[in-house]
């Protein structure tokens, strides 16, 4: 299906800073067909010209559109005259909670979880011995088989994960804080369409081993930046596979 351009496709298909890029195409990708600049029904670049385009590794690529159709944004066809197209129609999730978050709110969510998990990190990087770096290896190796099952079963491993983070970091504050994040988050989470699959659980749980790896070297400056990319590559896949499906809103970023 042919399509007349846009204004601001051609940034759709700009390339992508590699750290993050599952994330990075799941948020551009769903951000485009939320707000009409990829048209249902519209066919996208083979995946070798879509990956070339991005500046990814194909692999890469299929990751992020695995989580994408997933989602229902998009659809595979097969045989003459196939490739990946942006679904006819999407559906609107529902909130668990009865209410959707807007963009801002969860930009100002993202926000307060950089402050307080990239802290913890840091602090814990720092602060925690033997046992409690132990008890945040053991969380992520969790995690990760988690990951393999059920999304609520992940999720709650996930956020367990992030709570022992905050707990090595010695702060009451910062674990009440976490804790209280980790609650707020599963809200949205749940409500989100394609979040289950073993695709995009796989690409978040990638975030955990750099912050291991600092907490490891007792390298607060490392373990904060490692937090606040992962905090940053979640906020990019949940903003392609859930608000950006809604009404587009001043700037977010």
């Amino acid at each position: 299906m042919t399509m007349p351009a846009a204004p601001g496709r051609d940034a759709v298909f700009a390339p992508l800073v590699v750290e993050g890029a599952v994330e990075q195409i799941v948020r551009r990708l769903g951000e485009a067909i939320g707000t009409g600049l990829l048209r249902p029904g519209e066919r996208l670049p083979t995946e070798l010209d879509l990956a070339a385009l991005l500046s990814v590794a194909p692999m890469t690529l299929r990751q992020a559109l695995s989580i994408l159709r997933d989602a229902g944004y998009v659809e595979t066809r097969r045989g003459r005259g196939g490739g990946s197209f942006v679904a006819v129609e999407v559906e609107r999730p529902l909130a668990a909670s009865g209410r959707v978050p807007s963009p801002r709110e969860l930009r100002d969510l993202i926000d307060w979880r950089r402050a307080v998990g990239g802290e913890a990190a840091a602090l814990a990087a720092l602060r925690a011995d033997g046992a409690a770096r132990a008890t945040v290896a053991a969380a992520a190796t969790t995690t990760e088989v988690a990951a393999q099952g059920a999304f609520a079963t992940y999720r709650l491993a996930d956020a367990s994960f992030h709570v022992s983070v905050a707990a090595a970091s010695g702060s009451s504050r910062l674990l009440a804080a976490e804790t209280a994040i980790q609650a707020e988050l599963d809200e949205i989470l749940a409500a989100l369409p394609g979040t289950g699959s073993v695709s995009a659980v796989a690409a978040s749980t990638v975030g955990h081993l750099p912050i291991i790896r600092a907490l490891e070297r007792r390298d607060g400056d490392a373990a904060r930046v490692a937090m606040v990319a992962h905090v940053e590559a979640t906020y990019d896949w949940v903003i392609g596979l859930h608000l950006g499906r809604l009404a587009p809103e001043t700037s977010i970023c």
